[in-house]
């Protein structure tokens, strides 16, 4: 067994948890994960990221170095009992110090299954957690001090760079790689060359992600990676470098795959054979062919087309349409039997992925939002769009230029989980407010306790409906009208009541905008607090003073927005 793996399966829950929390912490550091203290499960959660009233992601940390058996199943099943009792999650993450096997794996399916209705369930195993670490040199080594040969500190001890001081060796390193780079634009000059030490991050992006523009090869190899650009496009054109391999075992059908969808592939070592190449820089890959891995994916040539288009979502007849009328479509791949595109556009919350079989016929249709920072009208237009094609609906694509169809095509969409429901709920509440006191509003990043408990308090003003108070206190001024009326009516210790104010106190802040009400109305029927200290006080009190009441509603407080006149 590889090291890692069986020192992480050795952790004690404490600092399994700990380890689970700054890898998560390096995972996605635009989220702010928390990690709970304490005794574990507490609450049902380890780890968590964004805000416990409302809808958080929840990491549950597990070691069970024996195995997950009938006792450690009952364990994760009532951790994940726990969280949903306390908590409403988007999703509920398993962590294991150890792998799942076949039968496990199963359960494991079945649990996602039963509770999909309620959340999403996803595992963080133990292979996932040694992958992670492979990248992370620094958490790898505070958790598991010499669980792996260190490479780097050997090449310090065999090049005595230790001796160096930080500066003469930034000196030293400068020399070297613009010698590199000097040798290689002497083999080859129609190349630029860049050079680039990930160190910890694991392989950079622009292996993983739509290229830069020119870069016509990279090579990440421990930690480094070689960036080549086109420098002389011509002579390119006139000469281009050519290369060829051969694909074997179960690379043969990651190709196949790839000529029928265009989906990316990559290929390990024992699935490719060695490049043959008259590029120099390419050729010096064969040496090494035993450690890298070949990445297939989409031309530039293909995937920097774009085209402004037109989209409409039409709704069943009397249901209505909603039109976008620039969006950009992009080829994102593209087989002999499967076509993908994106649909995107500037100051639209979504993107659309539209994969479509060929020749055109069957689409699967994925949607992607972002809605930080923008205004609830623009998210309650493409929610509205959205549910047009629930259960069925149609989506066209025009081409600006030419008007003619890109897409006419039946579409739909699964009906709406309870999650995607309570969101167009907020959201048709938070565009309701804005337009019903003339405010205008920005989803926030991060949403506060206060901002929720707002949204309720003036959605119930809006609908004319009611609010739960503990108390509800105020003034009356003793007149000889009201001196023996009061009395009277006080003295079951029951009362109703409505009142006007000019403005709901204090002014409620949404999302940090201070909202005007207006005036308002409150009604309610209470029980007097301390009876016979408060008709006390309102008999001794003389005429014109005012007695302060308090009282505890039996019921809810009904509440409503009135007009300046009332």
């Amino acid at each position: 067994m590889h090291p890692l793996y069986q020192r992480l399966k050795e952790l004690d829950s404490d600092t399994f948890q700990r380890l689970c929390f700054h890898l998560l912490k390096d995972q996605h550091p635009g989220l702010e994960i928390s990690h709970v203290e304490g005794a574990s499960g507490d609450e049902g959660l380890d780890v968590f990221a964004g805000e416990l009233f409302l809808k958080p992601a929840i990491w549950q940390c597990k070691s069970f170095p024996n195995g997950v058996g009938k006792s450690q199943k009952a364990q994760i099943k009532k951790s994940l009992q726990t969280a949903l009792k306390h908590f409403t999650p988007s999703c509920w993450i398993l962590c294991l110090s150890i792998g799942l096997d076949a039968k496990a794996h199963r359960w494991f399916e079945r649990l996602k299954k039963s509770y999909e209705s309620k959340v999403k369930i996803e595992l963080l195993s133990n292979a996932e957690i040694v992958h992670e670490l492979m990248h992370r040199r620094s958490l790898r080594n505070q958790f598991f001090q010499g669980a792996v040969f260190d490479l780097a500190e050997l090449k310090r001890i065999v090049s005595e760079s230790g001796k160096l001081t930080l500066e003469e060796l930034e000196r030293a390193t400068d020399a070297s790689l613009e010698d590199i780079v000097e040798r290689w634009k002497e083999r080859d000059a129609r190349f630029n060359y860049q050079i680039v030490f990930d160190g910890d991050l694991g392989p950079p992006k622009s292996l993983l992600g739509p290229p830069p523009p020119g870069l016509v090869m990279s090579r990440w190899q421990d930690g480094k990676t070689v960036n080549v650009f086109a420098r002389d496009a011509a002579s390119l054109r006139t000469n281009p470098p050519q290369f060829s391999t051969t694909f074997k075992g179960s690379g043969i059908k990651k190709y196949e795959a790839f000529i029928r969808t265009g989906v990316t592939q990559e290929f390990e070592a024992d699935e490719v054979e060695p490049i043959r190449s008259d590029w120099a820089l390419m050729s010096d890959l064969a040496h090494i062919h035993d450690t890298y891995k070949l990445r297939v994916a989409p031309s530039p040539l293909l995937t920097n087309i774009k085209r402004s288009v037109r989209l409409e979502f039409v709704g069943n007849p009397g249901t209505g349409a909603v039109r976008y009328e620039v969006m950009e479509l992009r080829p994102v791949r593209a087989g002999t039997e499967e076509l993908e595109f994106s649909l995107s556009g500037r100051n639209i919350p979504f993107k659309l992925s539209i994969v479509a079989s060929i020749p055109l016929g069957n689409a699967d249709i994925r949607v992607i939002f972002d809605s930080e920072q923008r205004n609830p009208k623009i998210i309650k237009k493409a929610l509205d769009a959205l549910n047009l094609l629930r259960p069925s609906g149609k989506l066209l694509i025009f081409d600006l230029e030419t008007e003619k169809p890109v897409l006419d095509s039946i579409s739909s969409l699964p009906e709406e989980t309870q999650q995607q429901g309570d969101r167009r709920s907020f959201i048709n509440d938070v565009v309701a407010i804005g337009d019903r006191f003339g405010i205008d509003l920005k989803l926030p990043n991060k949403m506060t306790k206060d901002d929720v408990e707002t949204i309720y308090l003036l959605r119930e003003y809006m609908r004319n409906g009611t609010v739960e108070l503990d108390n509800v206190s105020f003034v009356l001024t003793k007149s000889d009208e009201n001196r023996d009326l009061v009395l009277q009516q006080f003295a079951t210790g029951k009362m109703s009541f409505k009142f006007v104010n000019l403005n709901h106190e204090p002014l409620p802040k949404l999302f940090g905008t201070v909202i005007n009400t207006g005036p308002v109305v409150m009604e309610a029927d209470v029980d007097i607090n301390d009876l016979s200290a408060t008709l006390r006080a309102f008999r001794e009190a003389p005429v014109g003073a005012g007695v302060r009441i308090s009282t505890k509603p039996f019921a809810p407080v009904r509440v409503s927005l009135c007009s300046d006149e009332t």
